[in-house]
């Protein structure tokens, strides 16, 4: 099981595309504090929190999970801090976009996985297209200022010419 941080969902969902994370991992995990940074959106006007809400379902942590989230969130954003705490409790899977949240995972034992793994496992399994996977890069670009370095489009690319 997969805990998916705000990041990686809301990438997905500004670029119409959440069809792939259901297609890679059939249900869209989030902490209730990822539903409350998922939700803040909407109060400015943005639609795309609508198609993440209606796909995920809200793991509910214990007093235990809560005490670690305590001990995370001087790091971290509310969101990681409560999925990384339910995550080592749990031994599940943080998929997270952010360095800072993916190292401390990293440090605690918790497994990533990460937007660039994502994609490649989308295309490894076919469920894109190189092209469609080029255009997805572009729209990431377009639609969240995010830039994927050219050396980890490449060894995507690289990898699913094998």
């Amino acid at each position: 099981m997969i805990i998916f941080d705000t990041d990686i969902l809301s990438i997905f969902a500004k670029i119409n595309r959440l069809e792939l994370i259901k297609k890679l991992f059939s249900t869209i995990h989030i902490t209730p504090m990822i539903r409350e940074e998922i939700t803040a959106p909407l109060e400015y006007g943005y639609d795309f929190p609508k198609d993440i809400l209606n796909s995920s379902s809200v793991i509910i942590p214990t007093l235990e999970e809560f005490g670690l989230y305590n001990k995370f969130k001087v790091r971290l954003g509310k969101g990681e801090a409560e999925a990384i705490s339910i995550s080592i409790s749990r031994k599940l899977l943080f998929a997270t976009n952010d360095r800072v949240a993916q190292k401390v995972a990293k440090e605690n034992g918790v497994g990533i996985i990460s937007l660039q793994a994502i994609l490649k496992a989308s295309v490894k399994r076919q469920f894109l297209t190189l092209h469609e996977f080029y255009e997805i890069i572009n729209d990431m670009r377009l639609r969240d200022n995010l830039v994927i370095p050219e050396d980890e489009i490449e060894d995507i690319f690289k990898e699913n010419l094998k």
